[in-house]
């Protein structure tokens, strides 16, 4: 999946009326996803992607312990749309939806989710894999 294809998925996903806000849930949220796991597994994840979607997976620390009201709280804070602020849930998911797909692999997504606490919130992301 190139870029365009992988935001005009997170766009259809997340029913955005334009690319602006499927940049910003995408960018919010892989920034976050990427804090959380450790930078392993954020550079495996990112190499599987197109790369101006897989940059924001390692720009930053990673392997912090976090709950997922910190996460989408997170997320919201990075959001650069008042669609992706006011609701951080619906964007996370349309992100991680795609990103599903974009894999094409549950071992990939399996081994995200094997970094994440699954009595938190968490394992709702990853249903098809949970």
């Amino acid at each position: 999946m190139d870029y365009d294809s992988f935001i005009g998925t997170v766009q259809q996903h997340g029913e955005y009326a334009g690319s602006g806000e499927a940049v910003s849930a995408t960018r919010a949220t892989l920034a976050t996803l990427g804090e959380r796991i450790d930078e392993g597994e954020a550079e495996d994840l990112a190499a599987q992607l197109p790369a101006e979607v897989g940059e924001h997976l390692t720009g930053g620390d990673h392997g912090e312990q976090f709950d997922f009201e910190t996460f989408l709280e997170r997320v919201a804070d990075r959001a650069e749309h008042d669609a992706v602020a006011e609701h951080p849930e619906d964007a996370t998911n349309a992100v991680v939806r795609t990103l599903q797909e974009a894999l094409g692999r549950e071992t990939e997504i399996a081994d995200v989710l094997s970094q994440l606490p699954q009595d938190e919130g968490y394992g709702g992301l990853f249903e098809s894999v949970a």
